[in-house]
């Protein structure tokens, strides 16, 4: 079977693909490629990159009605090969795509192909009033840490920003992230904090448990969780969560299964049933 490439020029075709990846797609549609099979298109590819990640190209592939009569096989070889090739000609260590369509023949045929389920990650809205902590008394020593408190302390603040760094990139250890010095990551950790809630706990000058949560307009949305032990963690959610529930409805954000301490958060509350279900395939050279 042919199959043949030309520039993506925003052709109108029926798309079946899911809105979520449809709008990455559109969002990095520069140098995308149409592809069609005996002259009526059957999918789309684009690839760009992430400069938070650069060692992996990012990659999305879109695939019209037409392609359901076609071998998902033959299609998925048709769309993989040319991202391998611009990924190794880029000097990649891999490809990445990130996509709400985990079900369709033409993923499990890509599957078959090599690329690998790296991460799923659930999109809740979480009633914050039905979280589920209990009392709990802090040991001797172990402080409550407010963004106040963090900011009036240079040495706590950057204890934060160094262990925050050093969690999320044990999270995306096959997606590496770039290096980054204190001061270049600080931003990512203490720009718009909610500034009421116990956000971390410390003994001495040692953070020892974290919950972010960061204001995004009217929305409060999770930014990472981390803790060195679960009852450390344990122990600052049954102050942190009663108190956004005092002051917010909903927590949103991303809660990821390499996540160790988001997970955490995530299981403090029932379960999710229609929180939205996003993974991370790739392939490595």
């Amino acid at each position: 079977m042919d199959f043949e490439y030309s520039p993506y020029q925003g052709s109108r075709v029926n798309w079946l693909t899911t809105p979520e990846d449809r709008a990455a797609f559109t969002a990095h549609r520069e140098g995308a490629t149409l592809v069609s099979c005996g002259g009526k298109p059957v999918a789309a590819l684009t690839t760009w990159r992430n400069p938070l990640h650069p060692y992996l190209l990012r990659f999305m592939t879109i695939a019209a009605a037409a392609a359901d009569s076609l071998p998902p096989a033959q299609l998925a070889d048709a769309l993989l090969t040319p991202v391998v090739d611009r990924a190794k000609n880029a000097g990649q260590r891999g490809m990445l795509t990130v996509t709400t369509d985990t079900q369709s023949p033409l993923r499990s045929a890509m599957v078959s192909r090599g690329l690998r389920r790296i991460r799923t990650t659930f999109k809740p809205h979480l009633q914050l009033r039905d979280a589920r902590t209990a009392p709990v008394t802090l040991a001797p020593g172990t402080r409550l840490l407010t963004q106040s408190d963090l900011l009036k302390s240079d040495t706590l603040s950057t204890t934060l920003i160094q262990t925050a760094y050093l969690a999320y990139q044990k999270r995306h250890d096959v997606d590496p992230v770039k290096p980054f010095t204190d001061t270049e990551w600080a931003p990512r950790i203490l720009t718009d904090l909610e500034p009421t809630a116990p956000l971390a706990l410390a003994q001495g000058n040692n953070v020892v448990a974290y919950c972010l949560t960061y204001l995004r307009g009217n929305r409060l949305a999770f930014g990472g969780a981390w803790g060195q032990d679960h009852g450390l963690l344990d122990g600052l959610l049954a102050y942190t969560l009663p108190a956004l529930a005092s002051r917010y409805q909903v927590l949103e954000g991303d809660f990821a299964d390499v996540d160790e301490g988001g997970l955490q958060v995530y299981m403090t509350f029932p379960d999710q049933p229609d929180a939205q279900e996003q993974a991370a395939y790739a392939i490595l050279f």
